[in-house]
């Protein structure tokens, strides 16, 4: 179908005429013109089909891309936690090290404690021993 056969621009070419005076091969050349105009920026259904195919490749890239960086991040993540668990392991170790060498040096302070504390409870009986000896004997 020809422009000006279209009826749009006929029932504008015809219009034309009859609102404003205008002959024929005028009134279809502005209605051609106008037709032209709103006509040309409008999608035809291929290259709406060209936009979805692009916007699907689009979203195909987009999600590979995705999946790569998921992938990555996971690898990452699986790093940085072994690099963690490693970490926290030293430092239980040397926090058990540390907390042993404590404990040991307690046991041993502990343990001196006791034998002087043992000391002086013998020394204590003993001289309650002498005493009671002295007041046996002079006690008659």
């Amino acid at each position: 179908m020809n422009m000006t056969e279209s009826p749009d621009t006929l029932t504008t070419a015809r219009r034309l005429e009859h609102d404003f005076g205008m002959d024929q091969r005028a009134s279809e050349g502005i209605a051609i013109a106008i037709h032209e105009h709103t006509t040309a920026n409008l999608a035809t259904k291929a290259d709406l089909r060209l936009v979805r195919e692009s916007l699907h490749l689009v979203e195909e890239r987009l999600r590979g891309e995705m999946n790569e960086l998921s992938a990555a991040l996971r690898g990452e993540m699986n790093e940085l936690s072994a690099a963690l668990r490693g970490e926290m392991k030293e430092l239980e170790a040397s926090l058990r090290g540390h907390t042993d060498s404590s404990v040991a040096g307690l046991r041993s302070e502990m343990h001196g404690e006791f034998k002087t504390l043992y000391r002086n409870l013998w020394l204590m009986f003993v001289g309650f021993a002498g005493v009671i000896v002295t007041l046996t004997k002079l006690l008659p």
